[in-house]
């Protein structure tokens, strides 16, 4: 039975095999169950491989929370926002303590409590890259995979998978991903534009493939709102 020398549980990317003799077998079995230990995980997938599971994981519905970290270069500090996530094929809903956005397909509706205006826009081009539709369901489209390494993060195992952009001039530069091994649930990722702007989303208690209304992403003006729309 191939077994694995015992090893730390966070950050580990390096899996490890060996032979270990005599009674020592059933300490190190246990020790390296507890520490998750990766040679005790799957093989590792290539970077194209994990990226399609990932789009197939993502073609029914989900549910989260996040928090959503802003930072530059270009600026002091960081700006912070938490907020909710629907997602059901195309269409989604994000509420946050200042605004609520509901998108179906391209169409996207923008409510800002504090201005009490609605802007009704649409997403193209570059755009999609911010439509969590696409973002989740459009990898295979948007980027291409390079790499791939297993991380082991407060215990639990994550692949991380680093892509970069079909198209030159797109608005992400870079963006990688964590994704959970046992369910290839993304739960981290960090997004690099071209504005040297970094965005890391962290999602929290994640469910999928539940069943969401499909009233959830119908966006209803709230009386007396102001409505901008900026569809072409």
């Amino acid at each position: 039975m191939g077994m694995c020398e015992p090893c730390t549980p966070k950050y580990s990317t390096t899996g490890m095999n060996c032979s270990v003799p005599g009674p020592r077998i059933a300490l190190v079995f246990f020790a390296c169950i507890l520490a998750i230990c990766p040679g005790t995980l799957a093989q590792m997938p290539s970077p194209a491989a994990l990226l399609e599971e990932v789009v197939d994981r993502y073609q029914g519905t989900m549910e989260a929370t996040f928090v959503h970290h802003l930072t530059s270069e270009a600026w002091t500090g960081s700006q912070t926002l938490t907020g909710t996530l629907q997602l059901s094929g195309d269409n989604y809903r994000i509420e946050t303590f200042h605004e609520v956005i509901t998108g179906q397909g391209d169409e996207v509706w923008i409510y800002r409590a504090e201005e009490n205006h609605v802007i009704i826009t649409t997403i193209d081009g570059d755009g999609v890259a911010y439509s969590p539709g696409a973002l989740f369901r459009s990898y295979g489209e948007l980027y291409q995979p390079h790499i791939a390494s297993r991380e082991i993060l407060d215990g639990v195992s994550y692949f991380r998978l680093e892509l970069y952009p079909v198209q030159e001039d797109f608005a992400i530069s870079s963006l990688t991903l964590w994704i959970r091994e046992y369910d290839r649930i993304i739960k981290r990722m960090i997004a690099l534009d071209q504005s040297s702007i970094r965005t890391e989303i962290e999602l929290q208690n994640i469910r999928v493939g539940l069943p969401i209304p499909p009233e959830t992403f119908e966006f209803r003006v709230p009386e007396g709102a102001e409505v901008i729309d900026l569809r072409l």
